[in-house]
């Protein structure tokens, strides 16, 4: 059972659930607060977001709807970056104690978290894979392909593309004097966020 399916959680987490209406660039919580609940999004997009020494945003995780986030919060004292609404959103707020307890007493819960955060591990790996890359113009081609499934196709990105590089590693400033490099060497055409790879090797 999937721990955080808001229409099959047992009776007493859904009992519990509250709800947090987020305008776009709101926090739903920063970096030290009391790690307090889990998160659903119902609509929008919340993205998991460090900062680096100069500033600059680091986006760790980005939730859609249907997705779960914060779920370290049910092994921490303090959330350990910030949640951000990147555009208005409506998250289910499940609480941590409410969560932990359900856990204890249901090993089919429990392999349906340990298999979500295993996704989690698995997309993340991937991100490092693409930030361990030399060079924006190789790093935003890996990852055009890798989001057309690994060869030619369309890509039509839900974020702005300016998460997107920051999603890898690259300044928006980077990933988009790659994407024109990419266009006039012939091997994608753009328009807007949507994206066609024309050929699949360089």
């Amino acid at each position: 059972m999937d721990l955080f399916d808001l229409n099959r959680l047992p009776a007493a987490i859904a009992g519990r659930i509250r709800r947090r209406e987020l305008a776009a660039g709101e926090a739903l919580f920063r970096q030290g607060d009391a790690a307090e609940a889990v998160f659903v999004v119902e609509r929008g997009r919340m993205a998991l977001v460090r900062h680096a020494a100069d500033g600059r945003p680091i986006i760790l995780h980005v939730a859609e709807a249907g997705d779960s986030f914060a779920e370290a919060a049910l092994f921490a004292e303090a959330y350990h970056c910030d949640g951000m609404a990147e555009t208005p959103s409506r998250v289910a707020v499940l609480p941590k104690t409410a969560l932990a307890a359900a856990l204890a007493g249901d090993a089919n819960l429990a392999a349906g978290l340990l298999a979500r955060l295993a996704r989690h591990v698995q997309a993340l790996r991937t991100r490092l894979e693409l930030r361990n890359i030399r060079g924006a113009r190789e790093r935003t081609w890996r990852t055009l392909l890798l989001a057309a499934g690994g060869g030619a196709g369309t890509v039509t990105f839900a974020q702005p593309l300016k998460t997107v590089a920051a999603e890898i590693g690259l300044t928006h400033e980077a990933f988009y004097r790659a994407l024109a490099e990419l266009e006039a060497e012939g091997l994608i055409r753009r328009a807007r966020r949507r994206i066609s790879i024309l050929a699949s090797k360089t």
